[in-house]
């Protein structure tokens, strides 16, 4: 289903599929929440991904809209001092999260080049 999202906004167009590779991991909804306010309040070429007081609990009130069976999938889970990330996109840099549940879906990218 995350690739069927992804795919209607023309993702991925990395060079290797993440979705074939393993590159997308699951999240649980405190996880997807992180995620969520690392793509919307930080930048990501410069430094490490470090979320001002609030974010994650803005974010998490934003997946409230998902049933309590939601699924999230981002391309890294982007904690404080990680770097590591499998690319969706063919930009330098790239965040994000896939959700979605019986009855809504969506996808929020990040793109960002150096």
């Amino acid at each position: 289903m995350a690739r069927i999202i992804a795919g209607k906004i023309d993702y991925p167009t990395a060079t290797e599929d993440p979705f074939a590779n393993k590159g997308m991991v699951a999240l649980d909804r405190m996880q997807a929440a992180h995620v969520l306010a690392v793509a919307g309040t930080t930048g990501l070429a410069y430094g490490r991904p470090v979320l001002r007081e609030g974010r994650r609990k803005e974010a998490a009130e934003a997946l409230r809209d998902l049933g309590d069976t939601a699924s999230f999938f981002s391309n890294g889970y982007w904690w404080s001092g990680s770097r590591g990330w499998w690319p969706l996109s063919s930009s330098m840099f790239d965040c994000g999260l896939i959700g979605f549940d019986d009855r809504n879906a969506f996808i929020f990218w990040v793109e960002e080049e150096d």
